[in-house]
This record gives structure tokens, C-alpha cells and sequence, in this order.
């Protein structure tokens, strides 16, 4: 099987929700309800009942579901990459079969073992923390999404943690390299730095939208909506989206040799974009009051 599934898909559902953004910001209007009421959820959820894709829905509380499997999924694959690298251990013929079938039989080990490792640590503390956040810090309201939007949030992170190391060496090939410490450039690290910075204020954020919704005991009070005032909430209505942008450009650039990889990263700032920009018109449409200097994604730009 010579066809890289993983990058056709990642490109597909790029350009479905680049497409499908720009027709919902711009022309929604004129658009049939059963498409806008498919693409929005949670808080910009559409006004209108679609009976036909209410069928579909699922609650977005379901987006921990996520990282239930993310977070000791990408420990099992931090598992491989330390057992092949340091321990020169055989792969698992189930997980060469999964990369052959999911990147091609002819994929090449483009990626060190150096950047395979220090990407794997890095995801695998950030899926842990998206676990952490959304089981004990976040305060979900009853909206709902598309079961879509659910399948996608699955293939990201089974698409995500193959591209790591479907072009690694070791894993990929006949190669058997091993870790050289001084391989890894003050570039990989200084991304390492601004991963870790990344995945930290958006736990930082995510207390913020979760403290909205507690009295001063600590206990929740309400599950509506409220306008976020710290940290980059006071600079961008997309705090999340600006954070989750540079975790993933981070992680690209330390996977630089990646064929495929940087498909994903594509793919979250296209998603991320989008989903920035209708809560910052959410925002503006709900709260009269709502900060005219705060931005949608980038501080004082955009």
C-alpha cells in the first residue's frame, strides 16, 4: 500500500473546514440550515433546530473522551520510541503493520531519533494535561456538537501520534539509530521551552473559563457564559486557539524533516482559526460590553 492516508485525510479535512468557515462567516445567510447547524457547537451553536442533525449530535462534554484516549496512547508510543532508542528494542509487527497501512509502505526515515523523542515527551505531557483539564478543570454547559466534529477530534490524535513516528528512524526503513544527546539544537529546545509555555497558559485560560462559573467557595454556580478578563483573554477572545496554534508550529518545527507531520499543524491552524474567529463574533453578538480593543487570535493584530 503506497498511498499516505494520514496526509490525504489531514488535507481533507483542512480544506472542508477552510471552506465551510469562510462560507459560515461570510455568507451564512445564505447557506441551508443543515449545514450551519452541522458545522457550529457549543457556544456559537446555531439558533435554529435542525431535526436531522439533532439526530447526530452527541454532548461536547464528550470532548474528554479525547484524551481518555489520547493521554495513555501517547505513553504507549513514548513507550516504543524509548524502548527502540535507548534499549534498541524490535517494534511491534501490529504497529509496523498500522504505519505501513496508514503512511504508505514506502515511507522513508526522514525524522532523527533525537526530534522523535523530544516530540514524544512533549505530546505525551500535553495529552495528559488536556486529560487533567477537561475531567477536573473544566465546567462543560449541556450544548452539543456534531458527532463530525467528535469522529474528527478521535483521527486527530490517531493521525497526530502516527505521523510522529511513521517517518522516525528505527521505525521506519532498516535503520537502527540511537539517541545522541548533543544531536538535539538550541532551536528544538527553545521550541521544547515555548511547547511547554504553550500547553501552560492554556491551562491557565482553561481555570479562567472554568473560575466564571464558581462562587467564592470554589463551587460551580452556573453553566452559562460570562466574558473571561485574565491572561490572554485580555488581548484575544481565542486564548485556547492562540495557544494550541503554537503547540502544534512548535512541534513542526522540531519534526522539521517530517513529511507529513506538518499537515496536522496546518490543519489545527486552519481549525483553530476558524473556531477563534466565530467566538470572537459569538462574543461581540452576546455582550453589549464586550472589550472593542480585544483581538480575535494574535495580540494587537488580528
Amino acid at each position: 500500500m503506497q498511498s499516505n492516508f494520514i496526509r490525504i485525510l489531514f488535507i481533507l479535512i483542512t480544506a472542508l473546514t477552510g471552506i465551510f468557515g469562510l462560507l459560515i462567516n461570510y455568507v451564512e445567510s445564505y447557506l441551508p440550515s443543515i449545514l450551519t447547524s452541522t458545522y457550529r457547537y457549543g457556544k456559537f451553536s446555531a439558533n435554529t433546530y435542525q431535526p436531522i442533525v439533532a439526530k447526530a449530535e452527541v454532548p461536547k462534554r464528550w470532548f474528554k473522551h479525547f484524551y481518555i484516549f489520547a493521554a495513555p496512547t501517547s505513553s504507549y508510543v513514548l513507550y516504543l520510541v524509548l524502548n527502540k532508542y535507548l534499549l534498541n528494542g524490535d517494534i511491534p509487527k501490529t504497529v509496523t503493520w498500522i504505519l505501513n497501512k496508514s503512511l504508505g509502505s514506502n515511507r522513508q526515515p526522514l525524522v532523527s531519533p533525537e526530534s522523535t523523542f523530544l516530540v514524544s515527551v512533549l505530546l505525551c505531557l500535553h495529552c495528559w494535561k488536556r486529560l487533567y483539564e477537561t475531567t477536573c478543570v473544566n465546567i462543560f454547559s449541556d450544548k452539543m456538537m456534531n458527532i463530525l466534529h467528535y469522529l474528527i477530534g478521535f483521527y486527530h490524535y490517531i493521525g497526530t501520534l502516527l505521523c510522529v513516528i511513521g517517518e522516525s528512524e528505527g521505525f521506519s526503513g532498516d535503520s537502527n539509530e540511537t539517541i545522541s544527546w548533543n544531536r538535539i539544537t538550541y532551536i528544538q529546545l527553545l521550541c521544547a521551552v515555548i511547547f511547554i509555555l504553550s500547553s501552560y497558559a492554556q491551562l491557565k485560560a482553561n481555570y479562567a473559563l472554568s473560575n466564571l462559573r464558581k462562587d467564592k467557595d470554589d463551587k460551580v454556580n452556573s453553566k452559562v457564559y460570562k466574558i473571561p478578563q485574565t491572561g490572554l483573554f485580555e488581548y484575544v477572545s481565542g486564548a485556547l486557539q492562540f495557544t494550541e496554534i503554537f503547540i502544534y508550529l512548535t512541534a513542526s518545527i522540531i519534526l522539521w524533516q517530517s513529511s507529513t507531520f506538518h499537515y496536522v499543524t496546518i490543519w489545527v491552524i486552519v481549525n483553530q482559526t476558524s473556531t477563534a474567529v466565530l467566538t470572537h463574533k459569538w462574543y461581540i453578538q452576546t455582550f453589549k460590553n464586550y472589550p472593542k480593543s480585544r483581538k480575535i487570535l494574535v495580540p494587537y493584530l488580528f
